[in-house]
C-alpha cells in the first residue's frame, strides 16, 4: 500500500526476505500446508519471542519483534498490516508501532463480545482505526 504498507493475512515467513519473494508466488492456488504461502496465512507475530518458532497452531510460525523490523528495513516499509487474530478491541498495534492486527468481526462466532474495526489509510499514508461494535 503506497509502498510503504504491507498488508498480508497472518504473518511472515522464515523463507520470505524480500517483496519480490512474494510477488512470485501463485496465490491463486490452493494453500499449501507448509511453506512461504502457508506462513504468510498463518503466522502469528508475538511480542515475548525473539526469532521464527514454530506456531502452536499446526501451520506458519510465531515471530517477534525483531523479525518485523528486519523484513521493513530490508524492503524499505512503514509497517505491517494483518487480520488472523481476534482483537477483543478490534485492532492490536505491536512493536513500536510497525504492526498491527485489525479484526473485522464483531462478535466472533456470536459468542467473544468483541469489537471490530477497519482501517483506513489516507492518502498521505496516514493509519485510522475505525472500530464498530457488535
Amino acid at each position: 500500500v503506497g509502498g510503504s504498507l504491507l498488508a498480508v493475512h497472518g504473518g511472515l515467513s522464515p523463507s520470505i526476505h524480500h517483496l519480490d519473494q512474494i510477488r512470485i508466488l501463485d496465490r491463486f492456488a490452493e494453500i499449501p500446508h507448509d511453506g512461504p504461502l502457508a506462513d504468510l496465512m498463518w503466522s502469528d507475530p508475538d511480542a515475548e519471542k525473539t526469532g521464527f518458532v514454530i506456531s502452536p497452531r499446526g501451520a506458519g510460525y510465531v515471530f517477534g519483534h525483531d523479525v518485523v523490523q528486519k523484513f521493513l528495513h530490508l524492503n524499505n516499509l512503514d509497517h505491517i498490516v494483518r487480520a488472523h487474530q481476534l482483537c477483543m478491541c478490534g485492532y492490536q498495534v505491536l512493536f513500536d508501532d510497525s504492526l498491527s492486527t485489525v479484526w473485522s468481526a464483531p462478535n466472533y462466532c456470536y459468542r467473544f463480545g468483541n469489537t471490530a474495526s477497519i482501517l483506513e489509510v489516507s492518502e498521505d499514508l496516514g493509519r485510522f482505526f475505525n472500530v464498530f461494535g457488535p
